[in-house]
């Protein structure tokens, strides 16, 4: 009998002794030195090609934490610090829950920080920064000298001529450490040993074939991506990539618009040209981007006065899970759109290089105008001009 009194003991101890029970957490923990206490690190979780903040942490003693329940299986996350006297790059992170994962630094270069988890992803970042580690802290340096002038700029009586031109050299000077770190990378880079993180750089790559006729890498960018396999030529970034290397027709001032096929938030399936005999006012948004938001009161006015006569339709370049959220949020009394293609759809066809982007058809589906960005009451002028 004691014998078996024993044993069950002896097994209650085993269960208690055992493995801990699963976390359904991941911790993020940064160790920084040469950084006054004070600081405030902001975590995003990237969606698609939406960053969503969703912790903040100020740095004591040198340290910062995170502990996040996960929304997805494993995340893709950036930490980035907004003051002036950080640059404005973030370093890239990947977790899942029960990870533990370290960030160390030595200075106000959050980008090349060494980020330390178990992630795969993790390791190749870091790789990746070791290729050209200098010049992505000079690239850093270079972005905290720009928010020197900014700050500049709006002292009184500041010489705002001098500091543009300051500002422009500045902006050359990144072009060309961008380029020597594209240069390095794709050197290392190898189509048989493509990853998630590759794949990112990539992209970034392409992007710059697509707006820099200058770009000197394109070439090499072309024929690492015309050399990937199936696996990865099938991979969500490889549409993104193809688009920017070889756009799709663009619409065009004076000619007829390039149509879709979206749905709303109930399900309900549409086309643009089911609003021909009306104005378009074509609305390219994302809730990542703070002026699309700044802008949606004044369509709503815009909607309201020019009903009977314009139409204005708003199309997301979000997930469909970030675009349902934000609408949540934000009240839209007008049409609100997702081709779920987030920016390979129909914003391939009406992309200027940015968002806000609009765009006016005429009732006959013609091209009226097209523009980018937003300031106040910068859409009621233009909607103005043509509807008189």
């Amino acid at each position: 009998m004691k014998r078996l009194i024993l044993l069950f003991c002896v097994a209650l101890c085993l269960v208690a002794c055992g493995p801990d029970t699963p976390k359904d957490y991941y911790e993020i923990e940064g160790r920084v030195a040469n950084v006054e206490d004070g600081a405030v690190f902001t975590l995003f979780r990237i969606d698609g090609n939406a960053g969503m903040g969703i912790a903040h942490d100020t740095l004591r003693g040198g340290k910062f934490h995170f502990r996040i329940t996960p929304e997805a299986a494993k995340e893709h996350l950036t930490l980035l610090c907004w003051r002036d006297d950080f640059p404005s790059m973030a370093a890239h992170i990947w977790a899942e829950a029960g990870d533990k994962v370290v960030i160390t630094g030595k200075d106000k270069l959050v980008y090349t920080w060494k980020v330390d988890g178990p992630a795969p992803e993790n390791r190749s970042s870091q790789r990746y920064i070791g290729y050209a580690k200098e010049l992505y802290e000079e690239l850093q340096n270079v972005a905290i000298e720009e928010n020197t002038l900014r700050l500049k700029g709006q002292e009184p009586g500041a010489d705002m001529a001098q500091l543009q031109a300051k500002y422009d050299s500045l902006g050359r000077e990144q072009m060309r450490i961008v380029c020597d770190i594209h240069g390095r990378l794709l050197g290392c880079m190898k189509p048989h040993k493509m990853d998630e993180v590759g794949m990112m750089h990539l992209n970034e790559m392409a992007n710059l074939c697509r707006y820099d006729s200058e770009y000197p890498h394109r070439a090499k960018v072309e024929a690492l991506y015309n050399a990937l396999n199936e696996k990865w030529l099938n991979h969500p970034t490889a549409e993104q990539i193809r688009i920017n290397l070889y756009p799709p027709q663009e619409a065009t001032v004076g000619e007829p618009m390039i149509d879709g096929e979206f749905y709303d938030l109930e399900g309900g399936r549409h086309t643009l040209s089911e609003l021909n005999g009306y104005y378009i006012l074509l609305d390219l948004w994302s809730c990542g981007c703070g002026p699309c938001i700044m802008a949606l009161p004044e369509m709503g006015e815009i909607a309201e006065q020019y009903k009977g006569r314009l139409q204005v339709v708003s199309i997301t370049t979000d997930t469909d899970k970030v675009w349902r959220e934000a609408s949540g949020r934000h009240t839209m009394s007008w049409h609100n759109w997702s081709d779920g293609k987030q920016e390979t759809g129909i914003y391939a066809h009406y992309d200027q290089g940015g968002i806000p982007n609009y765009t006016l058809i005429s009732p006959e589906g013609m091209v009226v105008d097209r523009w980018m960005g937003y300031g106040q009451g910068s859409i009621r002028q233009k909607i103005a001009e043509h509807l008189k």
